[in-house]
């Protein structure tokens, strides 16, 4: 059986999940503890970041490993085409984007005023523990800022960051959010640029519909990005191409 280790919002996790799902494979999930997660990460991988997958006897860990581990032992429903060019393509873009959800990610904590719906998406499938669980919240929030860099200087080049990427899906699809980035069928690049473009955009169905917290002007920003080509391809991306487990 496998088991995916994982946080229920983060958006690597929603990467391997959506890898999972696309390939029909069947797993249960174990959702670790945020900052006590380490203790089990460095036991099972050697690393203190998720998602991690235990696949058997294996183990694979970060979002793009588990990827290609995924291609390599499941080659039916290929997220990778045998074209050697296009794959060598959809790879540098996957680890392209691998790196913008970073910015994506520092950018939307950057913005939350109220973090009251964040913690409720990211605890609630926690048991209370008699009461530990609440009073976690300011150490988690405050770890939070410090681990992913939470300044106004850091914050405002993320934000520069995270245009580009959404200049490059334009860019590479021409404007149409009925293509995809490499070929003419869903790839890992796509598959890493609408997850970990997907917090953006809150698509129906995901771990962050209910999260709000931010204030006007970043919500005029977000209408901006919605109406944007780009903003409509990851709406499609997850509306067509995101199959999940029933």
């Amino acid at each position: 059986m496998r088991t995916l280790y994982q946080f229920p919002i983060s958006h690597y996790c929603e990467k391997t999940r959506w890898h999972l799902d696309h390939k029909g494979l069947d797993y249960r999930v174990d959702n670790l503890f945020p900052g006590f997660h380490r203790l089990q990460s460095k036991r099972l991988a050697n690393i203190v970041t998720l998602p991690i997958l235990r696949d058997g006897e294996q183990v694979v860990g970060d979002s793009t490993a588990i990827a290609l581990h995924l291609e390599q032992r499941y080659p039916e429903q290929p997220l990778l085409p045998q074209d050697a060019e296009q794959r060598a393509q959809i790879m540098e873009l996957e680890e392209r984007f691998d790196r913008l959800g970073v910015h994506v990610r520092r950018w939307l904590y950057g913005q939350i005023e109220d973090w009251s719906t964040v913690m409720h998406a990211m605890l609630k499938v926690y048991r209370p523990w008699f009461g530990l669980r609440d009073l976690m919240k300011p150490l988690l929030i405050d770890g939070v800022k410090k681990l992913y860099g939470i300044r106004p200087d850091r914050v405002a080049k993320s934000r520069e960051e995270l245009l580009a990427g959404l200049d490059l899906i334009e860019q590479l699809t021409g404007g149409d959010p009925a293509r995809y980035l490499v070929g003419d069928q869903l790839s890992l690049a796509d598959v890493a640029a609408a997850s970990l473009y997907g917090p953006l955009f809150t698509p129906a169905g995901t771990p962050w519909e209910h999260i709000a917290g931010h204030g006007q002007e970043t919500q005029a920003f977000l209408d901006q990005l919605f109406a944007r080509p780009a903003g409509q391809w990851v709406l499609r991306r997850y509306a067509e191409d995101r199959q999940r487990r029933t």
